[in-house]
């Protein structure tokens, strides 16, 4: 585990939750309470990314910007020509 240590200020209701998470015994301690509302807030801004990116995607469909293949292997050569274009 790295050792990588910061300070930082929380309320007292916030120290009373995590001191709480700990003694019914749900996290082993307080950083392991503070590392997963880190790994949440990760999850989270991947969630917002993605919603952007469908918002984006519906924006294109309602405009009529997609292609359509009739057959997967259609769908298939498609990617394989365009492979290097979409990395």
């Amino acid at each position: 585990m790295n050792d990588n240590t910061i300070s930082i200020c929380v309320s007292e209701d916030e120290q009373e939750f995590i001191a709480a998470q700990v003694a019914d015994g749900r996290f082993a301690s307080e950083s392991d309470v503070l590392h997963a509302g880190l790994a949440l807030l990760g999850k989270q801004a991947k969630i917002l990314e993605l919603r952007e990116l469908i918002a984006e995607g519906y924006a294109d469909f309602e405009r009529g910007d997609y292609l359509e293949f009739g057959e997967s292997d259609d769908l298939t050569q498609y990617i394989v020509d365009n492979a290097a274009m979409l990395k």
